[in-house]
């Protein structure tokens, strides 16, 4: 009998960028906006550049509905963690969120160098 020494292997980093129909196949876990807000599904069909992903809604309904998979309806690994929150404190006072994998300082840095910036409303 010999013994093998076995050693950990990370799983791979999910992408956080925009994935489209050709990076999915049906079953995997995604996040997409449904009803105003970020959503964790799974891929249920896909046409050649959409993708029809069920999730839960806030009420606890499974649903069923058709993404883009473009910029303006983006589709984000399923294995990226919670989207945060991050509460502006000064001037403006915006509860801004995140999008899922991102950290509460990349937020507030983007809410900053969008809103707080001198010339910017």
């Amino acid at each position: 009998m010999s013994t093998t020494v076995r050693t950990a292997v990370a799983a791979p980093e999910p992408p956080r960028r925009p994935l489209t129909a050709a990076d999915l196949t049906v079953g995997d876990p995604v996040w997409v906006i449904a009803a105003a807000r970020w959503q964790r599904g799974e891929v249920v069909q896909l046409a050649r550049v959409r993708v029809r992903v069920r999730y839960l809604d806030r009420h606890g309904i499974t649903r069923q509905r058709w993404h883009a998979a473009i910029p303006e309806d983006p589709v984000l690994h399923g294995g990226l963690p919670d989207p945060v929150q991050y509460l502006c404190t000064t001037p403006c006072g915006f509860v801004v969120a995140g999008t899922p994998g991102q950290t509460v300082l990349e937020v507030r840095e983007a809410h900053r160098a969008a809103h707080h910036e001198p010339g910017l409303s």
